[in-house]
């Protein structure tokens, strides 16, 4: 009998014991399940968080964007001081701009047909030595014979005012004979007003011509000092342009994806082209406008040549406006001085201007921006408005930059896609 409790004993506790196991996989299911529940109740959702952060820096900028407008004066004022600290660094980026090609030229001729594609470091140094050297060359040649030829030019102006001045009262007084109906006594007042504040300016504005000229800052020392700046930067702007240019594809690489950023690299080379293109094409051809003007007013013996194939060369650079508003200054000058002189100098601008639009434009500037005239009407209105001179200079490749942009982006937008209204296109 004790054997048949044993074994029942045994048997009730195994049963025991398989109670026990269930009851622990029943406790550990229990677990699962709240850690599993907990887990849904406490999930994160990422789209929720992006959004918030998306809120969060939209309002942190919004809020900065309003201090500035708000306090608009020290906001102005603090632009300025940045501009005027930075100006060295904006003029070494110009100056590097316009010098950059001259040192490719240089560098490509240089490892053709000298270093045979050796000592690649050597020779970058010689072709900006090169480079700086005619840069240099052409501003001193500007400072010593360019400049002093303009300035009396001017005291010249100055001094004929007054004759000037009677020429147009004699002129004035013969029209009202011609025609008594005419109210000259307008004029005839406001020049008077204004004879006496033309004669001091144009008697004084010899002294003006260095602080007009060194504009950018109070002290000519200080200006000095910024233009040394500007060229000893711009020398390491070329000279580093390899490590610049990776430093910025490692910044592009490391926010967008290789497919990205090689469309990103591609494009913004793009538009440098076009940008460079038309700025660097447009001030030779502006350069050589000058020159051939000035050749030709010594040829045909018209006065101030020098002073008018600056103002003729300058206005260049504004395309299909840019040689009428050169042409203005001249017709007023000879107009004041020798009428006879303006018909000669009227079909001299004609004939050069011709041979800007149809020779050498061309040639030199192609289809730098590929813009339709209308656009670049509407960039040199819209430029020179808000900005100025400045902006009927750059407007056209910006305008241009940006038509790239838009238009890129459209052919993006309608790849792959069967339009039919775009079929006859």
């Amino acid at each position: 009998m004790s054997e048949k409790v044993n074994i029942k004993n045994i048997k009730n506790k195994t049963v025991d014991i398989e109670d026990i196991g269930n009851i622990n996989k029943e406790i550990s299911e229990n677990k699962d399940n709240k850690t599993v529940s907990s887990e849904k109740f406490f999930k994160v959702n990422h789209k929720y968080i992006n959004i918030c952060l998306y809120i969060l820096i939209i309002v942190f900028f919004g809020t900065i964007i309003y201090m500035l407008i708000n306090n608009w004066s020290d906001t102005k004022k603090f632009i300025y001081d940045l501009f005027d600290v930075l100006a060295p660094f904006f003029a070494a980026l110009l100056i590097a701009y316009f010098i950059l090609p001259i040192v490719d030229k240089f560098e490509g001729f240089i490892q053709k047909y000298i270093s045979k594609h050796k000592h690649k470091k050597l020779t970058r140094v010689i072709s900006i030595v090169l480079a700086y050297i005619v840069f240099i060359g052409f501003t001193i040649i500007a400072f010593v014979f360019v400049i002093p030829q303009i300035s009396e030019s001017i005291s010249e102006l100055a001094i004929n005012i007054p004759v000037v001045y009677d020429h147009i009262l004699d002129w004035l007084k013969e029209l009202h004979k011609q025609y008594p109906g005419i109210d000259v006594n307008k004029v005839t007042d406001k020049l008077n007003e204004m004879v006496p504040d033309i004669v001091d300016y144009g008697t004084n504005i010899v002294s003006n011509v260095v602080p007009m000229i060194f504009s950018l800052s109070v002290s000519i020392v200080r200006t000095l000092i910024n233009i040394l700046l500007a060229l000893m930067i711009s020398v390491y702007m070329i000279y580093g342009k390899d490590k610049f240019r990776y430093q910025a594809k490692r910044v592009v690489y490391a926010i967008f994806d290789e497919t990205k950023g090689d469309s990103i690299c591609r494009t913004c080379k793009e538009c440098n082209d076009i940008f460079s293109a038309f700025l660097i094409s447009k001030a030779v051809d502006s350069l050589i406008i000058g020159c051939i003007c000035c050749v030709l007013m010594n040829i045909l013996r018209l006065p101030y040549s020098v002073l008018i194939s600056v103002i003729v060369g300058i206005t260049n650079m504004i395309p299909y406006f840019g040689p009428f508003i050169g042409a203005v200054p001249g017709v007023i000058i000879y107009l004041c001085t020798s009428p006879k002189e303006v018909i000669i100098f009227v079909i001299m601008i004609l004939v050069l201007q011709q041979f800007d639009g149809l020779v050498l434009g061309p040639r030199l500037l192609g289809q730098s921006t590929g813009l339709n005239p209308m656009w670049v009407i509407f960039a040199i209105t819209v430029g020179g408005a808000y900005f100025g001179v400045l902006g009927m200079f750059i407007g056209v490749p910006i305008v241009a930059v940006i038509g790239f942009l838009v238009n890129k982006f459209i052919k993006y937008k309608l790849h792959g896609k069967d339009i039919k209204a775009l079929r006859g296109e």
